[in-house]
């Protein structure tokens, strides 16, 4: 295996060793030395010829900088032309906005605010929605992100947030259109009907991801049975539940008959 470059420090080779150990249970997400944008383009071609590898998580700034900065281009168009998926993790906001619209309760509540009660989803929708008005995708339009948590809010204001459209005029298409061409949408555990109704009004079954986030959401055969069973289609259980992941992340089907097993979950 290569050796990574200096300013990397990945765990990349340990989750390569890892998937090696369970070829046909894991595969890795890479992450990347974000803070040096030229390492980090370098430490992910170094991953090129790694299959354990099939997608790259990050978080949509580092430090002051956010991820469309021009500086990153090269990475995303690196990311685009090796079919490696980008997702948005959470992150917490900047110190002068926690400062700002954060403070003033306990500590306990202040940091439950700042991240997963909200602050965490505002950081990733906006780093998802500056791609798009910075033309990230008319640059590159075989680049796919992922957002968490059924589109980190965005999706519930998207029919407002389409309005930028009429502003952001440089833009190929409208707003809301690179939800159904370059952005997928998991359930980051948060296996709500409801959430799929509304996820539905704006993106095909196509590019919703059936995902956990563990340790806050830990979910039984009972539930993703029960979840699946409110889709009709019985195709479409099967891309939500794994088809649709095994499509963006260029997945064999399991094999020794894997995808049978998980059958029972979805009769």
């Amino acid at each position: 295996m290569a050796t990574p470059p200096p300013h990397a420090s990945s765990p990349s080779p340990d989750r390569s060793e890892a998937v090696d150990r369970h070829p046909t249970r894991l595969r890795t997400m890479t992450t990347l030395p974000m803070s040096d944008p030229d390492a980090a383009v370098a430490e992910l071609q170094r991953t090129a010829n790694a299959p354990a590898h099939v997608g790259i998580m990050s978080y949509g700034r580092s430090g002051d900088r956010p991820l469309d900065d021009p500086a990153y281009d090269e990475l995303l168009a690196t990311a685009a032309s090796m079919g490696r998926p980008v997702f948005l993790h959470p992150q917490i906001p900047p110190h002068a906005v926690r400062d700002a619209s954060y403070r003033g309760f306990d500590p306990s509540v202040e940091l439950a605010l700042a991240t997963f009660g909200w602050g965490w989803h505002i950081e990733a929708g906006l780093a998802a929605l500056r791609l798009i008005l910075r033309g990230t995708f008319d640059r590159h339009p075989d680049l796919q992100i992922v957002l968490g948590h059924w589109g980190e809010m965005l999706l519930f204001a998207l029919d407002r947030v389409d309005s930028l459209s009429n502003i952001a005029t440089g833009l190929d298409r409208r707003v809301a259109e690179y939800f159904r061409t370059n952005i997928h949408i998991a359930t980051s555990g948060m296996l709500t009907p409801r959430l799929l109704r509304h996820a539905l009004d704006f993106t095909s079954i196509d590019r919703i991801l059936l995902s956990g986030d563990y340790p806050f959401h830990r979910l039984d055969a009972a539930t993703l049975a029960d979840f699946l069973g409110t889709l009709p289609d019985r195709a479409d259980q099967h891309k939500l539940a794994h088809a649709n992941a095994q499509a963006l992340y260029r997945l064999d089907p399991s094999p020794s008959g894997s995808d049978e097993k998980a059958t029972p979950v979805l009769e």
